[in-house]
């Protein structure tokens, strides 16, 4: 059976966790407390997206104390029965570990806790809800008793604390996750390409954390998704990835959404989606006219994705990713309810923004590489860069095709580059021409970098490259 890396590659100690540093040393602090007796709050819930380091973190920190594990995880085991046989007896009672030592502390881990959704009896038009069949109450129990350390992992806080269990809010300490940026999700997964003896050049680890979006997990199921048993990778490789299960999930959450007259279950459906608050959105907006028909229905569903989008700018704005949980239900349940009465039948489609987006991904990438190449010469930023510089430099290539050569010889552009520069294709022949003449520009700059190197070294290289260069070292963009 083949190791899912996300695990082999799992933090060991609660030193090799990656971001939210903050929330790393309240953790340890806590962790701390109960070494010394007990805590003032006997649980910690680690809210924050999924991907972003909660269970990681907790097993790391069990492994640094020295303590056992007993997980629960609250999306294969919610009933009260389930949480009391294995977390409130785990809690109260001292092992042996295996290993045969007696175990002075053990973690309690309730994992994706915020899944115990309050289930609902439709008769009549009217809900009746029976409740969680006491899994929220039983963790109640387990915080109220426990006689070792709890901690609970959510996406939504909101989803643990309504209804039954608001009484755990006030009962533990709340320790907020973000999603990793994008250079420590680089950074792992180059760890992971060089303990795998994977060939693969950094824009491909680039592209791959970047469209992870602070998502570490996914991350790296989708590395070992195309590097599992290969030598090497290329940018387009990461293409085969698209967003095959994703998409599958996507679809199916928006049946559920557009189809259904109800609160929990499209809820359910969006919190279980493995994408943002965001992306969810994107989807839904895009889908809504062509499923709500009537004007009036389609007025509260818009009404309802704006609110969402409020809320989704603040976290953003404001670090209170807190407010994911309500966005995503008034983009799920909330345009779900908006209709007069339930769908027989969704057909949701591919949001045309997000095909659009993914048709340009590549050449997106040459046309970050070009404004980089261009910005570190003259200076000015990326987005100065392809603002306003790139227009003038395309009207001087296409007018002056020496100047263009010495553009892209001296800024060492690539075929694709060159092509964006130009605003047409790679195979044109202006772009192989301009490709062909920009060589002597390409070695005068070898020439140039050699300055630097004792003459009688640079003389010997001089003799074997042709046209040598000007001593006189020359502005690159001369005209």
């Amino acid at each position: 059976m083949i190791e899912p890396w996300s695990e082999k590659y799992r933090p060991k100690k609660i030193e090799d966790v990656l971001g939210n540093v903050n929330a790393i040393r309240s953790i340890k602090k806590w962790a701390a407390d109960w070494e010394k007796g007990s805590p003032a709050r006997k649980g910690i819930v680690l809210s924050g997206p999924a991907g972003s380091g909660k269970t990681s973190t907790a097993i790391a920190i069990a492994n640094t104390m020295g303590w056992e594990v007993i997980e629960l995880n609250a999306s294969d085991a919610r009933s009260a029965s389930a949480i009391e046989g294995v977390a409130l007896r785990g809690s109260l009672f001292q092992s042996f570990s295996n290993d045969g030592e007696f175990n002075r502390r053990k973690l309690i881990l309730i994992d994706e806790a915020d899944h115990l959704y309050e289930r609902g009896h439709q008769s009549k038009n009217r809900v009746k809800n029976y409740g969680d069949r006491g899994g929220k109450r039983a963790i109640i129990k387990t915080l109220e008793e426990t006689k070792q350390p709890v901690v609970l992992t959510v996406n939504d806080l909101y989803g643990l604390t309504k209804g039954a269990g608001a009484k755990i809010k006030r009962m533990v300490t709340n320790v907020k996750f973000y999603p990793l940026d994008t250079e420590m999700v680089f950074k792992s997964l180059r760890r992971i390409a060089d303990n795998e003896k994977i060939k693969v050049e950094n824009n491909v680890l680039d592209e791959l954390a970047k469209r992870a979006k602070g998502d570490l997990r996914a991350a790296v199921n989708d590395f070992q998704s195309i590097g599992q048993g290969r030598d090497e990778l290329k940018l387009e490789d990461v293409e085969e990835i698209g967003n095959r299960d994703n998409e599958y999930e996507m679809f199916q959450t928006l049946k559920t959404i557009f189809e259904k007259m109800e609160f929990d279950e499209p809820r359910r459906a969006a919190f279980e989606l493995d994408s943002t608050p965001n992306e969810l959105a994107t989807w839904v907006t895009d889908n809504l006219p062509y499923v709500y028909r009537d004007p009036d229905e389609r007025e509260r569903a818009y009404r309802r994705l704006a609110q969402a989008d409020l809320l989704l700018t603040r976290a953003v704005v404001k670090q209170r990713y807190d407010l994911w949980g309500y966005a995503t239900e008034l983009i799920s349940s909330g345009v779900s309810l908006a209709k007069e009465k339930p769908m027989a039948r969704s057909e949701p489609r591919f949001p045309g923004w997000l095909r659009k987006m993914a048709g340009s991904r590549i050449g997106r990438i040459h046309r970050d590489k070009l404004a980089a190449k261009l910005g570190k010469i003259m200076h000015l930023s990326k987005r100065e860069i392809l603002s306003n510089q790139v227009q003038i430099l395309r009207k001087i290539c296409l007018n002056d095709h020496d100047k263009a050569s010495r553009i892209a010889g001296k800024a060492d552009l690539t075929k694709e580059e060159l092509a964006f520069l130009l605003d047409c294709k790679g195979s044109d022949v202006i772009v192989k021409r301009i490709m062909e003449e920009s060589e002597k520009y390409r070695e005068e700059k070898e020439v140039i970098k050699l300055k630097s190197v004792p003459v009688n070294v640079v003389e010997e290289v001089e003799e074997k490259i042709q046209p040598k260069a000007d001593a006189k070292q020359k502005n690159l963009f001369e005209f």
